[in-house]
C-alpha cells in the first residue's frame, strides 16, 4: 500500500513538471512574439509580430482587446512585412500575407527550383534507383503474404529477400535440424490480425472516419464537417473586392507585367529624347551617358514595381530563356511577350504626346528625330560586326540574370538584384551601345518602331532595313541563348536545365531506331 502511495505521488509530481515545462515553453513563445516599443508616451507598450497567428496575447491586453483577427501563421517566403498592420486590416485584407500558389519567375529575387524533366513513379512500377555514387542501392519490391508489397534495399545479396518468402505463420531460415528439414521461424508482423467492421445501431456499415467527424458510442455520426472556408470562419476575398479588384486578382501577372514594361520604356525613352533634342541648344539636358544611366534605372524601376507579382521580365528574350533553361511556363510566356508589346507601344505613344511640341520645335519636318524611338546601327557598321555586338550584349544580360537568380552561387542580399541589373544594363549600354544603340530587348524596340511610323516617320530605317529583324530579334534572342547554355554548362548544377539533364536511355533507343529506318531508304 505504501509503494503505491508513493508511485502515485510520483506522478503527480512529474505531472507537475511537465504542466511548468509547458506553461514555460508558451510564455517563452508569447514573448517572442511581442517586444516593447521604445519612446511611448504613455509608458510600457507592446508591438507583436504581424506575421504570427496570436490570440490573447499580451498585446491584447495591452490594448483592451480581446478577441483578434486571425493571421497568417509564418510569413510567406520572399514576403517582407516590416511596417506596421492593423489588427482590422486582417479582416478586409485576408488576402495579405498568404503565400503564393506558383513560383514567381522574378528577377529581383533567386529564381525558384522546378522539376521539369522527371516522370513521376507509376504505381505498379518495382523499381527504384538510389544513388549508385553515394554507396545507395536501388529499391526492390517484393509481394508477401497478404499481397502487399515490401521495399527492401537492392545490394546484391539475395538472403535477405529468401527470408522475406515463407508461407502462412512461418517463414524458412537457412537453419536445419538434426533431420536436414528446415525450421521455420515464427514471424509476429505475420499474424492475420482483423479488425472487425464498425456497424450502426441499424446493422449498416459504418463510413470511414474523417477529420472533424464525431460518433457516438453506438456509431452514428453525430456532426459532419461542413466547408472548410466555413469551419475555419474564412472569407471570400470577392465579397471585399469590387470589380476592378476581383479582375486584378484573377489576371495579377499580365498586368503587372505591363505596369513595369510600359513604365520601363516609358522613362527610358523620355531621356533619349531629352538628351537627342536638346544636343544642339544653348542648354542641353544630359549627354550619352544621361541616357544610358536613364535606362538602366528604369530597368531597376520596373522590377521593382512588378517583380514580385510577374517578376518584371520586361523582355521576350528573358521571357523565352527562362522558359528553356528554367522552366518558365510557355503559355505564360507567350501571354508576356504580347503584353510586353502592347506595354512598349503604350510608353511609346505616352512619351511622344508628352514631347510632341518638343519633337516638332526641334524638328518640323520629322526627319531626324526618329532616332530616340528605335535602334539603328551606324553607317560605318557591318551587318556582322551590328549582329555580333547585339549577340554578345544579349548574352552578358542573361549570364548575370541566371547568375543573380542562382540560390546556390553568390546571390547578391534581398532588394540588390533589381539594383544590380539596373546598373548592368546601363554598364551594357556604355560598353557595348556605340555601334548600334545596344537594342538589348525586342519589345522597346519594335513597340516605339511601330508608334513612330504611325505618328508619321518615313525614314527607310523603320522597316525597309533588315536591322530590325537580325538585330533586336535574332541576335537578341540568340544571344540570350547563347548566354544561357555557356553559365549552366559552366556554372549551374541544376537539372532543371537542358544543359544538365540525362536524356533518358529510352529516347536513345529511338533515336537509333529512327536512324536505322532512315537510313534503309
Amino acid at each position: 500500500m505504501r509503494v503505491n502511495q508513493e508511485q502515485i505521488q510520483q506522478l503527480s509530481e512529474a505531472h507537475r513538471a511537465v504542466q511548468n515545462a509547458v506553461s514555460g515553453i508558451n510564455a517563452t513563445q508569447e514573448l517572442l512574439h511581442v517586444a516593447p516599443m521604445r519612446g511611448a508616451a504613455d509608458g510600457e507598450a507592446f508591438q507583436r509580430n504581424a506575421s504570427t497567428r496570436t490570440t490573447g496575447s499580451r498585446y491584447s491586453e495591452a490594448v483592451g482587446q480581446v478577441d483578434r483577427p486571425e493571421q497568417p501563421l509564418s510569413q510567406p517566403p520572399g514576403a517582407e512585412r516590416q511596417g506596421w498592420v492593423d489588427d482590422d486590416y486582417y479582416d478586409s485584407n485576408p488576402w495579405y500575407g498568404q503565400a503564393k500558389d506558383k513560383p514567381v519567375y522574378s528577377l529581383g529575387r533567386p529564381l525558384p527550383h522546378k522539376s521539369r524533366f522527371n516522370k513521376k513513379k507509376q504505381a505498379g512500377e518495382q523499381q527504384q534507383d538510389g544513388d549508385v555514387e553515394k554507396g545507395q542501392g536501388g529499391m526492390k519490391s517484393k509481394p508477401s503474404r497478404k499481397g502487399k508489397r515490401v521495399q527492401i534495399a537492392d545490394t546484391g545479396d539475395d538472403s535477405q529477400q529468401q527470408m522475406l518468402d515463407g508461407e502462412n505463420t512461418g517463414r524458412q531460415s537457412m537453419r536445419r535440424n538434426d533431420s536436414g528439414q528446415p525450421i521455420y521461424d515464427h514471424q509476429p508482423w505475420d499474424v492475420d490480425f482483423r479488425v472487425p467492421e464498425l456497424t450502426t445501431s441499424r446493422g449498416e456499415k459504418a463510413p470511414e472516419d474523417r477529420e472533424g467527424e464525431n460518433y457516438n458510442v453506438g456509431g452514428e455520426r453525430i456532426g459532419q464537417r461542413e466547408d472548410d472556408e466555413a469551419e475555419e470562419g474564412r472569407k471570400d476575398p470577392n465579397d471585399l473586392r469590387n470589380w476592378w479588384a476581383r479582375l486584378r486578382a484573377k489576371y495579377p501577372e499580365p498586368l503587372a507585367e505591363f505596369a513595369a514594361t510600359s513604365m520601363s520604356v516609358f522613362l527610358g525613352i523620355c531621356a533619349t529624347i531629352s538628351v537627342n533634342l536638346s544636343a544642339n541648344q544653348a542648354q542641353q539636358y544630359g549627354t550619352y551617358e544621361t541616357a544610358c544611366w536613364a535606362w538602366g534605372f528604369a530597368f531597376m524601376f520596373g522590377i521593382y514595381l512588378g517583380g514580385g507579382i510577374s517578376g518584371a521580365h520586361m523582355n521576350p528574350a528573358i521571357s523565352v530563356s527562362l522558359s528553356i533553361f528554367r522552366g518558365f511556363p510557355w503559355r505564360q510566356c507567350g501571354l508576356y511577350i504580347i503584353v510586353q508589346f502592347l506595354a512598349s507601344i503604350a510608353a511609346a505613344a505616352l512619351a511622344y504626346g508628352i514631347y510632341y511640341d518638343a519633337i516638332h520645335y526641334v524638328d518640323p519636318n520629322m526627319e531626324t528625330s526618329y532616332k530616340n524611338f528605335f535602334s539603328y546601327p551606324q553607317d560605318w557598321v557591318s551587318p556582322g560586326t551590328a549582329f555580333g555586338s547585339q549577340f554578345v550584349a544579349a548574352a552578358v544580360m542573361m549570364i548575370a540574370v541566371l547568375s543573380l537568380g542562382d540560390d546556390q552561387n553568390n546571390p547578391p542580399g534581398a532588394g540588390m538584384h533589381a539594383f544590380i541589373l539596373g546598373l548592368l544594363q546601363a554598364a551594357l549600354k556604355f560598353s557595348l551601345g556605340y555601334n548600334t544603340g545596344s537594342a538589348l530587348n525586342p519589345a522597346s524596340d519594335f513597340g516605339p518602331r511601330l508608334v513612330a511610323l504611325w505618328v508619321g516617320y518615313r525614314t527607310p530605317l523603320l522597316f525597309q532595313n533588315a536591322w530590325w529583324v537580325y538585330g533586336p530579334w535574332a541576335a537578341a534572342m540568340a544571344g540570350s541563348i547563347a548566354g544561357c547554355v555557356f553559365y549552366d554548362s559552366f556554372i549551374f548544377v541544376g537539372s532543371e536545365s537542358p544543359v544538365n539533364y540525362r536524356i533518358p536511355k529510352a529516347i536513345h533507343k529511338r533515336k537509333k531506331q529512327m536512324k536505322n529506318i532512315t537510313t534503309k531508304f
